[in-house]
C-alpha cells in the first residue's frame, strides 16, 4: 500500500532525528513529529465528518475528486 504524505513526511522526519545529537534539534524533531500528528487527525475527523453529511451528488463527486471523500 502506497504511503500518504503524511507517512513520508513522519518517516523522514524520524530518520533525521535519529541522526541528529544536538538535543534542541531532536526536541525540534520531535515537536515536529507531533504536529503532524495532530494534523492528520484533524484531516480524518474532517473527512468522517463530511462522509456523513448528506450531500447532492456533485458536491460529493467534486470532493472525492479533491480529495476529501474516498
Amino acid at each position: 500500500m502506497p504511503q500518504t504524505a503524511f507517512e513520508t513526511v513522519e518517516t523522514m522526519l524520524t530518520s533525521v532525528q535519529s541522526e541528529v545529537d544536538d538535543p534542541e534539534l531532536r526536541f525540534k524533531l520531535r515537536t515536529s513529529r507531533q504536529l503532524l500528528r495532530l494534523l492528520k487527525e484533524q484531516k480524518e475527523a474532517g473527512r468522517e465528518a463530511l462522509a456523513e453529511t448528506d450531500l447532492d451528488d456533485s458536491t460529493r463527486e467534486n470532493l472525492e475528486q479533491l480529495g476529501y471523500l474516498e
